[in-house]
């Protein structure tokens, strides 16, 4: 019979760490950094909210290396177990309600797309806590019922692994991938030669060679698994399928350098420097390399490349992809301003394509314009809106609105960067001439949702003599900011990309780049003041440089071979009008148009 627990003082002190660590810096955290917000101290806000991900991550991995000396493993994974479950709870269910505005909302983090954001990311404290158990319970694995060992050797090879490359693989996963020269980390991140370093642990706890091949495919298939519902349109994870024998390499290799060769297997005598190589060397090396390669893409949280421009329905498979993800060519031109916010944007579209067969039949030529807005009280998460004119192979048009989600990679978007087409609406007209200007027009109007005043946005166009005709509305989350951003945000040019959005942009897109159109676009305007006014500066962006998000850009490729003509280059045309052709030449990022 087993004798209760004496009420020693270690004891005492035990109980009490083990109830408030690891989750009380986190919500403790969390809750200085909101009172800032709901005080409208926002600068304060916005500046400890990016600190949320590293607090939250280091409280959990610290109190990791405490609990690993100070109980039991298995007692040790169920307390950081329930922790990371009542961070859950806290963070995601059991959310304080408050009423900025007259508008009673909660103040919880953003599910995602497909609701499992914040399991991803309590997945990820958890594996932070559960890695220095691990880690130190495998020095003595012999200990182990050896029956469970095997298991015990995968699981803690899944931890590791994801501890190792969370952040450029649920970027991958959701579509993003790293700016130059940072991208080669995360393809070495994709082809998994971190596996080394699970191949070592699971070696180590298993004691046994099979293992480590075993982890490595385990831990591809349960970080797939994990992802694989995360929004990415146009991408081909396929890929995943095809390095899968990568992985089971790399955790080969880890495993061989911590129990070496079987005995059936001899290598031929080295000679000079190579003889005095053994398995402890080639483990440290191996370890040091996945530890650059690893640390790397954690520091440069900040240098992702993501795009977003959605085709709809209107032709079918993927654009230019890089490492799987969707790129299209993008050209166009930026209001040229400091930064306000209004209620409405319109710009006219006057497409000419002599042969519109060009395109082929899973192609479009796009002009239309793309704004941002913001949220009221989540840190990265951002909306951008666009109404377009889709040229198809078969000379119709499709009016198309949509409304893009994207959140940076802070605690309240689960610890990742994502994106997200919230709205798509579109419908077809067969004008007898192409080229026949089109208008496109988003605005806010009020609305009333469960007796609560809520902003809607609405879609309208017409052609030359017509009337405006409506073809699309959403109402968006209540947390929205009831207005569009344009001008610049962020500071100087110079900056860009790290520094600076676009908030306020028109231009020229298509699946692949084609060769023989013009594309006007005519008075891109807004309303300021309770009148219509034209924007009265504007520059050149192409799609490498097109952010109207500090992070997220509209389509992503330049549109080599695109020029334009527009008031300062030629005077006979007015201010306010621009027209882009593709005729082999060249444009300048952040030239003046007028």
């Amino acid at each position: 019979m087993r004798r209760p627990i004496s009420l020693t003082r270690r004891n005492i002190l035990l109980v009490t760490l083990s109830a408030i660590f690891p989750w009380l810096p986190p919500v403790l955290f969390e809750k200085i950094d909101f009172m800032f917000h709901l005080n409208h101290q926002i600068d304060w806000y916005y500046n400890l909210s990016g600190y949320r991900l590293p607090v939250d991550m280091a409280s959990f991995a610290v109190w990791g290396v405490a609990v690993a000396y100070l109980l039991r493993p298995r007692w040790a994974l169920v307390q950081i177990g329930l922790n990371a479950l009542f961070v859950w709870a806290l963070f995601y269910a059991a959310c304080p309600i408050y009423g900025p505005g007259g508008v009673w909302q909660p103040e919880c983090y953003i599910s995602g797309p497909d609701g499992l954001v914040g399991v991803r990311l309590v997945g990820v404290m958890f594996c932070f806590g559960a890695l220095p158990v691990i880690a130190k319970a495998a020095d003595n694995a012999e200990l182990f019922n050896r029956r469970l060992r095997p298991a015990i050797a995968i699981l803690g090879g899944a931890i590791l692994t994801i501890v190792m490359v969370w952040y450029p693989l649920s970027a991958w996963f959701s579509g993003v991938t790293y700016l130059a020269p940072f991208a080669i980390l995360q393809e070495l991140v994709l082809i998994g030669i971190p596996q080394i370093a699970t191949g070592v642990l699971t070696a180590r706890i298993g004691k046994s060679l099979t293992l480590g091949p075993v982890s490595g495919m385990a831990s591809l298939g349960f970080l797939s698994a994990s992802s694989w519902t995360s929004s990415c349109p146009g991408c081909d994870r396929s890929w995943v399928y095809f390095l899968i024998p990568l992985w089971a390499l790399f955790g080969l290799l880890g495993s061989v350098t911590e129990l070496g060769l079987p005995q059936k297997i001899r290598i031929p005598n080295l000679s000079g420097w190579m003889k005095t190589i053994r398995m402890r060397e080639l483990r440290l090396g191996g370890i040091a390399l996945v530890i650059i390669i690893c640390v790397l893409p954690a520091a440069e949280n900040g240098f992702f490349d993501a795009s977003v421009l959605y085709a709809s329905s209107t032709s079918p498979g993927s654009g230019h992809l890089i490492l799987g993800q969707p790129y299209y060519p993008y050209v166009g031109g930026f209001y040229n301003s400091t930064q306000y916010r209004i209620c409405c944007v319109e710009i006219g579209v006057s497409i000419s394509m002599p042969n519109p067969q060009t395109l082929t039949s899973n192609n479009f030529l796009m002009a239309g314009m793309g704004i941002q807005s913001p949220n009221c009280c989540v840190d990265g998460w951002d909306f951008g809106w666009r109404a377009d004119a889709f040229l198809l192979s078969n000379r119709s048009l499709v009016i198309s609105g949509s409304s893009w989600e994207t959140c940076d990679g802070n605690a309240n978007c689960g610890g990742y960067i994502w994106e997200h087409l919230w709205y798509h609406t579109q419908i077809t007209i067969n004008p007898r001439n192409i080229s026949t200007p089109i208008f496109l027009r988003m605005n806010w109007t009020s609305a009333s949702v469960n007796g609560q005043p809520q902003g809607e946005v609405c879609w309208y166009y017409n052609t030359s003599g017509t009337s405006w005709t409506q073809y699309g509305s959403y109402v968006p989350d209540q947390r929205l900011g009831t207005y569009f951003d344009i001008g610049l945000s962020g500071g100087p040019l110079a900056t860009v990309p790290e520094g600076t959005a676009l908030l306020s942009q028109f231009g020229v897109a298509s699946k692949t780049p084609v060769s023989g159109w013009n594309v006007t676009f005519l008075d891109p305007s807004f309303v300021d003041q309770g009148a219509w006014r034209v924007m009265e500066h504007a520059g050149v962006v192409q799609g490498d440089y097109s952010y109207w998000k500090v992070r997220y850009r509209w389509g992503g490729l330049p549109y080599h071979g695109v020029t334009a003509k527009a008031n300062l280059t030629d005077p006979t045309i007015p201010p306010g009008v621009v027209e882009f052709s593709y005729t082999g030449g060249t444009l300048k990022n952040f030239a003046p148009l007028w």
